[in-house]
């Protein structure tokens, strides 16, 4: 699969998700919910990724027929029988990602067929490597350390396989404290294979571990090691060298955002003086950006970040405000709506919902957080509607047809705005919005909670207004 760069700017920016842009050399994938892979699909592997990526991994509708289960079934065991090759195996990258979303047969088959591998054949570390990322599957949820040792047998197995040292080092951030020195272990292998490559290649995996595939990034595990521990010494090494690569490529990408890396890992070591140093030496490149071009919103979240660490909160609340004008609304009243009517062409106004907690939801149905937020936002209103939480959606969509069905078969019951007309729809233009999921979270008297009413900090709002109300 075409591989993506992506630029994060830790602490400062938050990326709405889109469509990914595929190949064109992949074969057209049916569109939509629930549609499965082509049956002429060249390369099924990759057709079965553009699906999943299609809506940013976040689909729960996909599917795959019985003929294209075949293909990837008879892919995987090609691809386990094949091995190793110069210490690599010969599966596809970033499988560890993907495997969850295999349907239960096919991961029975192939799991199946890769213990008989290595019954047959005890160094056979693509076997080893597939049975260890389906043991850990299932990761986010409660796991025991017991299932482990046949990770190790796969990094033995594939000594040059640098993913499957970042996977083990993920594993053990879920698996908790008492993996620390596993995790230690796992990302020592991992700079160790990377030392003295590509320093592209060593970036990018280096970053991964500062992604949310991790539970916790080697800084915050840092954190909780007593400075006495035994094994202190070899975390400041280790995190020596992850700074020593993103310090590289601060210097060959000035605006990659890593520079919020770097400060972090000097402020948990204890270096503050260090950190307050790499904040001053970006602030002029990210001025000079703004000059150039006053919308800018990388350059004016990461000044916005710096000015705060620096400790100038008025210049980073400034900068803030003019990165997401949404913040500015936080504490005030939210002004009435411009003139616009609901789905079903009913007028709908603010001030009808006074006395009420009301989520003032924009998004979209081609927004891959959008769909993947809309789960927790029908929870919380299936759960405190009746005591007074309603929901106005505003869809930016442009496709009337696609939003009335993602509704039906959603079953989303509140109110919905639409005009077709996006981001040049005038209610985002009144209220600043500029990316979404956007989430106004309004109190009773009109006055704004939240613009970022997302998640668990949803739930958490929501309740500590009208959780302990009773009829």
């Amino acid at each position: 699969m075409k591989k993506s760069r992506v630029y994060l700017v830790l602490l400062v920016l938050v990326f709405c998700l889109t469509t990914i842009v595929q190949n064109g050399a992949f074969s057209e994938l049916d569109k939509g919910f629930g549609k499965s892979l082509k049956q002429d699909s060249v390369d099924v592997w990759e057709d079965f990724l553009n699906t999943l990526d299609r809506r940013g991994l976040s689909d729960p509708h996909w599917d795959i027929e019985s003929a294209d289960a075949e293909k990837l079934i008879n892919h995987f065991k090609a691809k386990i029988d094949a091995s190793i090759s110069e210490g690599l195996t010969s599966l596809p990258e970033r499988l560890p990602s993907y495997v969850h979303r295999f349907p239960k047969e096919m991961q029975r088959a192939i799991k199946s067929h890769a213990e008989n591998v290595l019954e047959a054949d005890a160094n056979n570390g693509a076997a080893a490597k597939f049975l260890a990322v389906e043991a850990f599957h299932k990761a986010n949820t409660q796991i025991s350390s017991e299932k482990y040792p046949i990770l190790e047998k796969a990094i033995v197995l594939a000594p040059n396989d640098i993913e499957i040292c970042f996977f083990a080092y993920a594993v053990c951030t879920r698996l908790g404290d008492q993996m620390r020195e596993e995790a230690l272990v796992a990302l020592e292998r991992m700079l160790a294979r990377l030392r003295g490559g590509d320093h592209r290649v060593s970036y990018l995996w280096t970053m991964r571990l500062y992604t949310s595939e991790v539970a916790a990034t080697p800084s915050q595990i840092y954190l909780k090691i007593h400075k006495k521990h035994p094994i202190i010494d070899r975390w400041d090494i280790v995190l020596n060298e992850i700074l020593a690569v993103f310090n590289i490529q601060l210097i060959i990408e000035p605006d990659s955002g890593v520079f919020n890396i770097i400060a972090h890992i000097h402020e948990v070591m204890g270096n503050i003086e260090a950190a307050q140093a790499v904040f001053k030496n970006v602030q002029p490149y990210y001025e000079e950006r703004l000059k150039e071009n006053p919308k800018d919103r990388t350059a004016l979240t990461s000044l916005a970040n710096i000015h705060n660490k620096l400790g100038n909160t008025d210049l980073a609340h400034e900068y803030s405000v003019k990165a997401d004008p949404t913040l500015a609304w936080k504490g005030q009243v939210l002004p009435e709506l411009s003139p616009v009517v609901d789905l079903d062409g009913k007028p709908v106004s603010l001030a009808d919902y006074r006395g009420k907690l009301v989520l003032l939801d924009f998004w979209a149905t081609w927004c891959g957080p959008c769909i993947a937020e809309m789960p927790n936002v029908k929870e919380v209103y299936e759960k405190y509607h009746d005591r007074g939480f309603e929901i106005i959606g505003i869809s930016l969509d442009t496709d009337a047809a696609a939003l009335h069905k993602f509704i039906k078969e959603n079953q989303l019951p509140w109110r919905q705005i639409f005009d077709g007309k996006r981001w040049k729809t005038p209610l985002a233009q009144q209220y600043g919005v500029r990316g979404i999921p956007a989430q106004f979270l309004i109190d009773r008297a009109g006055r704004v909670i939240s613009v970022k009413a997302r998640g668990k900090r949803l739930h958490d709002l929501v309740e500590a207004e009208i959780g302990g109300d009773t009829d």
